[in-house]
């Protein structure tokens, strides 16, 4: 029982392996007849690729440049008056780049100039203001000693000095002090010197 148990699946396995032979055999046969090609025929008549000859290599397709516009006379005449002008205007451009540099630095030399005349006017000022300080001072010396002197010693200086000068110090002294020493000087000297200090007190009255 045990024996026989064990041997079936055996027959079982041989008799599927007899069916798919035949099944195999017998789709074969249909396919010849029906005229599909069996595995050797395609092996068969496949090609057979000659040795030593390399497949051919196609060259890319060149790239087409684009087309040259065709330009008449006109065109062209208008093309080079562009051309020129365009030139022209270069050139003023340049021109004006150039000029535009000239006038800059022209206009910095200017302010430099400006900047030392002002510093020279204010040095100039600065001398005529300690020069007009040192005659005035040397003015007021002088009154005080003309003051402190004898008038007939005094009139006999003033007699010797320029008319301009002995107007400065007279209007610098006291009516008190001046006075004697114009009564001591020369009449003529005198007369000069009074219608002298007059006209410059009130110019508009004097003719």
């Amino acid at each position: 029982m045990t024996m026989r148990i064990r041997l079936l699946p055996i027959v079982i396995f041989a008799a599927a392996m007899v069916l798919s032979v035949r099944i195999g055999g017998l789709w074969e046969d249909l396919s010849v007849g029906v005229g599909m090609p069996s595995a050797a025929q395609e092996k068969k008549n496949a090609p057979v690729k000659q040795a030593g000859k390399k497949a051919p290599k196609f060259s890319p397709i060149p790239k087409r440049k684009p087309p040259i516009p065709d330009i008449n006379e006109t065109d062209f005449a208008v093309l080079q008056e562009l051309a020129k002008r365009r030139r022209t205007l270069d050139k003023r451009e340049r021109s004006l780049v150039i000029r535009e540099g000239v006038l800059e630095a022209i206009e910095k030399r200017l302010d430099q100039k400006l900047s030392e005349l002002k510093r020279i006017q204010v040095a100039l000022q600065t001398n005529i203001d300690e020069t007009k300080k040192r005659r005035n001072k040397e003015l007021d010396r002088l009154v005080k000693i003309y003051t402190n002197m004898k008038a007939k010693k005094a009139a006999r200086v003033f007699d010797e000095l320029a008319i301009p000068i002995i107007i400065k110090v007279v209007k610098r002294m006291k009516a008190t002090a001046s006075a004697p020493i114009l009564a001591a000087m020369d009449p003529k000297r005198v007369k000069v010197i009074t219608a002298e200090l007059a006209r410059r007190e009130r110019p508009w009255q004097i003719r």
